[in-house]
């Protein structure tokens, strides 16, 4: 639920008429039957619906019946599971209401649809949302709870405010203690920004190197060329330019993330390739994509292309590749293709998960390439 603060702050700010629907859990009758009585308690038609949970299929019914090109979906951590209920416990010789009956709409002849989650979806839901043509998709941070992401996107959609100050790809600042004139760019897995990369990216800011995590799951939901993210990662970098004072960077790359980043630079414009003093690919693979494949969640790699041909077009002495021992026959740090330095560690996919060790790795790598000393 949202908060009374919130709900009041969207109404007055946006001079719109809200009321908050809590619904019956487990029961489809009457969660359809409180969701209509709180239609009737407005001045006309609803011109925006949004909820969580079962208010997210809710929603999402409630769009596909509308004639309106002008409605306004919002389902919040909207899952398939959550589109059909038990059905209610009925007297004898007593029918089943029809709204339990109704299979899920499988599209929206009018409006817009807005599917939000903080983590990555289930597979056949995000196929579903996929597949409508008037949808689109937003991914939080994991850790931000459901009734906060809704109340986000309903002042985005109804303020226009949005958090992302212009910028086209989402990320997370880790701040270093004291200032530095060196800023790695750090492309997350593709599970988001989380685990390896967060913790990796703290420790390195603890040590004195700030770091602007890129959450992947996030910017390449939907697919992105090359050339578009290094648009992207150009614009980002002449962000911290002006914001903290940047002059050199380091573009850095876990799984997914490192997939993509040797086609990335080899795309920036030659001003902004002089001004990356290292390229750091963690768990580099063989192959990679430009958008989130859902079945990728599950561990399966993807086949777009092949990483080579870009990875052996990278200034060997900016590259810094590691790989865990367990990959290391279908690592692209060990392919032929590959150039610059290669490291391999103990462990697998997250190197035994010895982040601090592998944090002073980065920070050595980084001094080693800008002709500093190691960290201590």
């Amino acid at each position: 639920m949202l908060s009374d603060k919130q709900l009041l702050a969207i109404s007055k700010d946006a001079s719109a008429r809200i009321i908050q629907v809590v619904l019956p859990k487990d029961d489809c009758v009457l969660q359809q039957k409180t969701f209509q009585d709180a239609l009737t308690k407005l001045d006309g038609p609803a011109k925006v619906v949004g909820g969580i949970g079962p208010g997210a299929t809710l929603a999402w019914r409630w769009l596909a019946g509308q004639t309106d090109d002008k409605a306004q979906a919002i389902s919040v951590g909207f899952a398939l599971e959550h589109a059909s209920n038990p059905p209610p416990v009925l007297e004898e010789d007593e029918k089943p209401p029809q709204i339990c009956d109704v299979p899920l709409p499988q599209k929206a002849a009018h409006g817009h649809w807005l599917a939000a989650w903080n983590d990555a979806p289930d597979d056949p839901s995000a196929a579903f949302v996929r597949d409508q043509s008037n949808a689109d998709t937003s991914i939080s941070d994991y850790d931000i709870p459901l009734p906060q992401v809704l109340n986000t996107e309903l002042r985005h959609l109804l303020l226009g405010e949005n958090d992302s100050g212009g910028l086209g790809i989402p990320t997370v600042e880790v701040p270093a203690s004291q200032p530095s004139d060196t800023v790695t760019l750090f492309m997350s897995g593709d599970g988001g920004w989380r685990d390896l990369d967060k913790v990796v990216a703290g420790d390195m800011a603890k040590m004195g190197y700030p770091v602007v995590g890129i959450d992947v799951l996030r910017y390449y939901w939907e697919h992105k060329t090359p050339e578009q993210t290094a648009v992207d990662l150009t614009d980002l970098m002449n962000h911290y330019r002006q914001k903290w004072g940047t002059k050199r960077f380091i573009l850095a790359g876990y799984s997914f993330g490192a997939d993509v980043m040797p086609a990335i630079y080899n795309r920036l414009a030659a001003d902004d390739q002089n001004r990356v003093d290292a390229i750091i690919l963690l768990a580099f693979a063989r192959t990679g994509s430009f958008e989130i494949h859902v079945d990728g969640w599950l561990g399966n790699a993807g086949k777009e292309a092949t990483t080579g041909q870009e990875m052996a077009k990278l200034p060997a002495a900016k590259v810094f590749c590691v790989y865990g021992v367990e990959e290391k026959k279908d690592s692209g740090c060990t392919d032929t293709t590959a150039v610059g330095e290669a490291v391999q560690l103990p462990g697998g996919h997250h190197f035994d998960e010895d982040y601090p060790a592998l944090a002073k790795r980065l920070i050595d790598a980084i001094n080693k390439r800008q002709g500093k000393t190691t960290a201590q």
